[in-house]
């Protein structure tokens, strides 16, 4: 132990990455690698591009009621809000389900300004069309994900 202690600390350290490094490693359990959950660059980019569509059109209803817009704030006030609560809740635990959900309110977002008879507004129809897109490729995007790692 006393000559472990005499020893420049850098040797130290060599000597124990060493040993660790010379280790065999175990074989992988493929159970446990199946089931265990490994958030990707790729899936943490649209969740969080979901995430921002959401948040966009809560901004977006905020804006356009300051300008006096009722019905198109109104229309993006609610799919913004539940897009919102639906993305963060398939990051903590990822459902089909709700992604389903937000491609439906994605799409009801696109279709909105036409279906309520806004789209004269051109603001708030870009704002619609633009956001209820990200909202459906998003979550289609995480539907095919999803798909490819059950097979």
């Amino acid at each position: 132990m006393l000559a472990a202690l005499a020893r420049p600390p850098g040797r130290a350290i060599a000597a124990f990455a060493a040993a660790e490094w010379s280790r065999p490693m175990p074989p992988p359990d493929d159970d446990a690698a199946s089931s265990r959950l490994i958030w990707r660059t790729d899936e943490i980019l649209i969740g969080g591009l979901q995430h921002a569509a959401g948040i966009a059109l809560v901004l977006a209803a905020w804006v356009l009621i300051l300008e006096d817009h009722a019905r198109p704030a109104a229309s993006a006030l609610l799919p913004g809000l539940l897009i919102v609560v639906l993305s963060g809740a398939n990051q903590i635990r990822f459902r089909a389900a709700f992604e389903q959900a937000v491609a439906l309110i994605g799409a009801w977002t696109l279709l909105a300004p036409w279906a309520l008879g806004f789209a004269a507004n051109d603001p708030a129809t870009w704002a619609h069309v633009t956001l209820g897109t990200v909202a459906v490729v998003s979550a289609v995007t995480w539907l095919k994900r999803a798909r490819m790692i059950q097979e």
